[in-house]
């Protein structure tokens, strides 16, 4: 047992208390529980430091022995991935920026990032205890944001009133930063209930909705930035048909599940109870959602009936605010090409997002208009 400072030799040091050498670790006379435990912590972060040792090592001898650097390299015996990685993280990361507490496999995921981004992220992951994959995901998300191109002022149309086939193309192209509708299924919906005043959709065939999706998703798709997300509701019944139409123009990643508190009316002894909705989640590039990663079921409920001036197949704005909520940031662009009362609109506005509608229904139109104007 090593018992003082005289005995080490130039390949033992001392830390805590202790004395580490290339076959082990000895205590100096009796250290105390503190420097045990200091000694502890120092032997938990030391992988991480010994990446930045070699790689601030590399750097001294580029520096310093510029003929030998190479030979040097080659008698440790390094591995050249390592060594070129350990370099390169140094040379990203100075000694301010570092963090002794987080492991070396985060500073690794934010050494390509610019120094602003670098310190958001490590101090994100000290101050909420992010994992390697959720700093990942943060970090995707960031320099997405950070290199969107921004709309320029004046391209919030607002709502418009007509056939979205003709109207999309007033709208610059990429200004939109997220599509959020609810086209016509194509199932010649008439609602039942006799307080919504002449409930039938427009183009509401099978041949009439598939065409009418089609002909505006080939104009909205100039208008969408790259890398945005795409949200069309859909009924099961057609979704096959829809799904078909939508993948021409964007990458489909996802059927969300919009779970209400109703069941659809029909065979009521033979089938069973219908309490859902599709949403069909696509992509156009790629964007990182913001928040968690949540399920791909919702729960929310459906717009009561005894609703004043309720449009026949309504969707509810807490949901709304979440898609808009999971995909776009605040002063962004939402755009619902079949904005029916102005749901979508409304959403966007609560949430702080300029909005563009689309109805091509006078009276659903007019409808919209109000409750934009009166919130």
């Amino acid at each position: 047992m090593i018992s003082s400072l005289s005995q080490l030799t130039n390949k033992e040091f001392v830390y805590s208390g202790f004395c580490l050498s290339e076959n082990g670790l000895a205590p100096i006379g009796i250290p105390t529980k503190d420097e045990w435990v200091a000694c502890g912590r120092f032997l938990r972060h030391s992988e991480a430091s010994v990446h930045f040792w070699i790689g601030d090592w590399l750097r001294y001898g580029e520096a310093h022995f510029k003929e030998d650097y190479n030979e040097v390299i080659q008698v440790t015996g390094y591995n050249y991935h390592t060594l070129r990685r350990d370099k390169y993280l140094t040379e990203r990361i100075p000694f301010e920026r570092r963090r002794s507490n987080l492991d070396v496999a985060f500073h690794h995921e934010v050494a390509p990032l610019e120094p602003h981004l670098q310190e958001i992220l490590l101090n994100m992951v000290t101050e909420s205890g992010l994992t390697v994959q959720q700093l990942r995901m943060e970090k995707h998300r960031l320099t997405y944001e950070t290199t969107r191109v921004v709309t320029p002022p004046g391209t919030n149309h607002g709502l418009l009133f007509g056939d979205c086939r003709e109207l999309l193309h007033s709208i610059p192209d990429g200004s939109v930063d997220c599509i959020l509708t609810d086209p016509p299924y194509g199932l010649s919906y008439v609602s039942e209930h006799k307080i919504i005043p002449d409930a039938q959709i427009i183009n509401d065939t099978e041949q009439e909705a598939l065409q009418v999706l089609d002909e505006a998703l080939a104009v909205t798709r100039h208008k969408l930035k790259n890398n945005s997300h795409v949200y069309i509701f859909a009924s099961w019944k057609t979704y096959p048909q829809m799904r078909t139409v939508i993948a021409q123009y964007f990458d489909i990643k996802n059927v969300l599940i919009w779970e209400k508190n109703n069941w659809a009316a029909g065979d009521l002894e033979a089938n069973y109870g219908q309490i859902h909705e599709f949403i069909i989640f696509a992509h156009k590039g790629r964007r990182h959602l913001n928040g968690r990663r949540d399920a791909s079921v919702l729960h929310f409920a459906r717009v009561p009936e005894n609703t004043p001036h309720r449009h026949p197949t309504e969707k509810p704005v807490k949901l709304l605010e979440y898609l808009i909520a999971k995909s776009t940031q605040e002063g962004e662009t939402v755009l619902d090409m079949f904005m029916g009362g102005g749901s979508t609109c409304l959403s966007a506005k609560n949430m702080k997002r300029k909005y563009i509608g689309i109805e091509i229904d006078k009276q659903w139109y007019d409808r919209a208009c109000q409750r934009l104007a009166n919130t």
